[in-house]
């Protein structure tokens, strides 16, 4: 397999892993938390609120700004 082949695949599985989880999470609240209430409660500080947005400003300068 070429190396582009490989880095769909693992996106790919990456993306059935999220899917798997985010079923998992709305089938079976009480096994595994969504999404939504885990950032919901991780947002609610707001150290966290700027460490994320300092983390997405960087993510976005270094893949989106060239």
């Amino acid at each position: 397999m070429t190396e582009r082949a490989v880095i769909i695949v693992g996106f790919a599985a990456l993306l059935g892993v999220a899917l798997v989880l985010t079923a998992l999470a709305h089938l079976r609240p009480d096994l595994l938390a969504p999404l939504s209430k885990v950032a919901a409660a991780a947002l609610g500080r707001r150290p966290v609120r700027i460490i994320a947005v300092l983390c997405w400003a960087w993510l976005g300068w270094h893949f989106l700004a060239r």
